[in-house]
């Protein structure tokens, strides 16, 4: 038929993908056709769900309830090779997904004075997109990306299609998409406006995968994760030598690392490419996922904005005595919001939170905030075409006015401020921004702390020390987030801490 794509087909079986997800199709051939291949998952405690076929079918059967979702998605995703993460990646964000991965192993070798970084099973072979820099991706500096021989025979398979009509249908997808989760939050719930709160007309139809993810529609989460959870991180003292020459007993906990923003902000300072760059208060923690837990990024970066409240002793933070609250802790703090009114249309919407693993976004954090007696707002970014704005570049925009608030100018390039981190959700996954790099030739950077990824052994190497002499690129590429990171999306929304913060002097402890 005119018009047709061919698709790339297995050599063994009657697998196939559109020729753009050639990296599918060679996962599929590794875990499905190789016996000793170390993509193939075993030894499992419990078997982690099977993810969703590249290619699902036009009918999906839905589960029986009483409630019937709004649009379910029929978008490929794909389970996330590296050992211990258990995500399951839209193939659109598999490229950087892994990338990111390589740059959380990255070490320093003591023997050759380089940066090196792990060669995982799951990033041997993987083809880096470029859809907005023509640089090598971080997982093309470190691992040999060519494609087996095997998988190669229909390379140019699928080639007639004209590329225009590809792009625009491409772009088509990709913004109905992020309109319909993004669009989710900013009708469903009440955003100030000044100091009044619009409630705009929202729906209460239950909502499907595209919006709350694969496990939309479950009832309960396995218990082996719930125990996980419900246990926390683990834990360990060790013995550090102090200033003063003593010994102090320090507590490390496994997916939380302080001290990082003081190391960003000199290098920051090092990298002669960075004209202005600016950073959140210090006391910001970087909070990861635990092992083989999955997606609760939108937990993980409430505990992020939660870490500030506690370290800078902001508003709210008599409300959080002890350490951060975990995540089953966060879902009972947000039903008890719901409880109170506060955006309490995400219930139905979601058909609740508790216990189970729903995504959650910038809804839920705000409900959470405000029934905490923490103020908050939230703000949209969408592209316009009408006015040729781009949804990333009034997204930067935005957080480089909102730091640049602080006047926190020391005549350093880089700017220390006291300001909370912002949360910052776009289609699909969130994050915490924690500062903001403009560059000599107009490159922009968010600097964020992404829940998704483990702080790298370089990173900790680098903790606590005051008189870096060097730039350090390969330790900076898992905190930026520029262009070819955030240009795919058309649309996203930050929730901003309002309270005036706190102005003792943290940048001096």
């Amino acid at each position: 038929m005119a018009g047709e794509v061919e698709l790339l087909e297995c050599p063994i079986c009657a697998f196939s993908v559109l020729p753009s997800e050639e990296y599918v199709l060679q996962l599929h051939f590794e875990q499905v056709h190789t016996t000793d291949s170390p993509f193939r998952i075993e030894d499992d405690t419990e078997p982690l769900p099977p993810p969703l076929p590249a290619r699902p079918s036009s009918k999906r059967a839905m589960p029986s309830r009483s409630e019937s979702p709004s649009s379910d998605t029929s978008d490929s995703v794909v389970e996330c090779p590296v050992p211990d993460c258990g995500e399951l990646i839209p193939l659109n964000d598999y490229n950087d997904h892994l990338d990111f991965h390589a740059a959380s192993t990255l070490s320093f070798d003591e023997a050759t004075g380089t940066y090196s970084s792990k060669s995982t099973a799951a990033m041997a072979g993987h083809k880096s997109a470029k859809k907005h820099s023509d640089a090598p991706s971080f997982v093309e500096q470190h691992f040999n990306t060519a494609l087996p021989d095997a998988l190669r025979r229909k390379k140019d398979r699928g080639r007639k299609l004209k590329k225009e009509k590809k792009k625009d249908r491409s772009t088509r997808e990709s913004d109905d998409s992020a309109r319909t989760s993004i669009s989710r939050s900013i009708l469903s719930f009440y955003p100030f406006k000044g100091n009044k709160i619009v409630r705009p007309p929202a729906s209460n139809a239950r909502l499907g995968r595209r919006e709350l993810g694969p496990y939309a529609w479950e009832d309960r989460m396995p218990r082996w994760l719930h125990d996980q959870l419900a246990k926390g991180p683990k834990i360990s003292t060790v013995n550090r030598i102090g200033r003063d020459g003593r010994l102090i007993k320090t507590e490390i906990v496994q997916n939380e690392t302080p001290g990082i923003i003081p190391i960003l902000a000199q290098l920051s300072a090092l990298d002669h490419s960075v004209q202005e760059a600016y950073y959140c208060h210090p006391s910001t923690l970087h909070i990861g996922k635990t092992p083989n837990e999955g997606a609760f990024c939108g937990y993980r970066n409430i505990q992020m904005l939660l870490s500030y409240v506690q370290g800078s002793h902001a508003q709210g933070h008599e409300q959080f005595p002890g350490r951060t609250p975990g995540v089953l802790k966060l879902q009972d703090i947000i039903e008890r919001a719901w409880d109170m009114g506060i955006n309490s249309i995400s219930r139905q919407q979601t058909g609740g939170i508790r216990d189970t693993r729903k995504y959650i976004g910038t809804p839920e954090a705000q409900a959470l905030f405000l029934g905490s007696e923490i103020d908050c707002a939230v703000e949209q970014f969408c592209d316009q075409d009408d006015l040729d704005l781009k949804a990333h570049d009034a997204l930067f925009a935005a957080t480089e006015s909102y730091f640049a608030q602080a006047n926190a100018n020391d005549g350093s390039n880089v700017h220390k401020t006291h300001l909370p981190p912002m949360y910052l959700q776009h289609e699909g996954h969130s994050l915490t921004i924690i500062g903001f790099e403009r560059h000599r030739n107009g490159r922009c950077n968010l600097m964020v702390f992404d829940p998704s990824y483990y702080t790298s052994p370089a990173m900790h190497r680098l903790i606590g020390r005051k008189n870096i002499r060097n730039s350090r690129d390969d330790v900076m590429f898992a905190y930026r987030r520029g262009l070819r990171a955030l240009g795919k999306y058309s649309a996203f929304e930050i929730l901003l801490l309002t309270a005036p913060p706190p102005t003792f002097p943290a940048w001096d402890v």
